[in-house]
Order: structure tokens, then C-alpha cells, then sequence
């Protein structure tokens, strides 16, 4: 196992530099995030989930409230379609 060291910063836009001698070593393109206490961990996306990356697009509604109000207003929709 290689280690290696180097100090990288965040930008204005929340990105990450991987220094060239960094990313000549790593294959990897995609990574999952993860934080644990005060360490940023960077498990790499292996080629059998990254082909399935993003297939169905991102997520439309992000918390229950929003999905609920989605099914009540689908719900709504169709009742209407429904009496015509």
C-alpha cells in the first residue's frame, strides 16, 4: 500500500483539489463521501455501481414533507380526472 501525503484545500465552490501526483496513482473518477468526526473519507465507486451512477437521475423531492405533499396533490389530480 502506497502512502502518501499532500495538503489540499476547499475553493469558493465547495471543490476539492487532488494534486496530480494524487490522482496518477488513484484509477478512480467517482467517490463516495463519507465524514467521520473531523476525517473526510473517499471510498472510491467500483465500475459495477458507477454504471448504474445517476440511471435514474436525482432525487425530486429530498424530505417526507415534500413527498407527501407530491402524493396528496397526485392523489388530487387523479380524483379529478376521476368525476370529469
Amino acid at each position: 500500500m502506497c502512502m502518501m501525503v499532500e495538503v489540499v484545500e476547499v475553493d469558493a465552490n465547495g471543490r476539492i483539489y487532488l494534486p496530480a501526483s494524487v490522482r496518477r496513482i488513484i484509477p478512480w473518477r467517482r467517490f463516495i463521501v463519507r465524514v467521520e468526526g473531523d476525517r473526510i473519507v473517499l471510498t472510491p465507486v467500483r465500475p459495477a455501481v458507477e454504471k448504474y451512477y445517476g440511471v435514474a437521475g436525482r432525487a425530486k423531492y429530498t424530505t417526507a414533507e415534500e413527498i407527501d405533499e407530491a402524493v396528496e396533490s397526485e392523489a388530487r389530480r387523479i380524483l379529478e380526472e376521476d368525476l370529469r
